[in-house]
């Protein structure tokens, strides 16, 4: 049997969350801070210029970095994909995935549905830790899933539809039920 015959198993729940809109609004005033800071050198004659000086060169470092670096970040991070398959529960950040996580269902002990204070809790959103080592992800919102794993970790994954999520991973670990 060839390896491109195997079928990946099916997505028994899929939930993508973007983060919070005031995120993407920090975002848009970094860019239009720096484009506006651009703007401003160059009209006092500082505009970045081949084979220039090291005041030049570290301008237009910024200029590259300024511009680019935030819409990566928005690009490659602030999206949150949650699957639960018969074997996983698959949590990435990014449309490009930039950090994966992946929790065999036989290594769920317990599922509970929480709800949290992401900043006194966690101290915000994205991929954080607990004070007692548990870990979080999540993009918006204050309710997910608790999961207390075989090792003896926890894991919170934040939802939108946190009893639904509960439900697709009870299914999962006790299929037919």
């Amino acid at each position: 049997m060839a390896v491109a015959s195997f079928q990946p198993p099916a997505v028994v729940y899929r939930e993508e969350q973007s983060f919070d809109w005031r995120v993407y609004a920090l975002i848009a005033l970094i860019e239009a801070c720096v484009i506006l800071t651009l703007i401003w050198v160059s009209q006092r004659g500082h505009a970045p210029a081949i084979g220039g000086n090291r005041r030049e060169l570290v301008l237009a470092v910024f200029a590259v970095l300024g511009l680019f670096v935030p819409l990566l970040v928005a690009a490659g991070l602030l999206r949150m994909t949650t699957e639960v398959t018969p074997t996983d529960v698959r949590v990435w950040f990014g449309f490009v995935p930039t950090y994966r996580r992946f929790i065999g269902i036989s290594e769920i002990q317990k599922i509970e549905v929480v709800s949290y204070r992401p900043i006194r809790d966690y101290g915000g959103w994205g991929v954080r830790s607990g004070r007692d080592g548990e870990r979080v992800l999540n993009a918006r919102g204050n309710r997910g899933v608790r999961l207390d794993l075989s090792d003896g970790s926890r894991i919170l994954i934040g939802s939108q539809r946190p009893e639904v999520l509960a439900v697709a991973i009870e299914r999962a670990i006790r299929p037919g039920c």
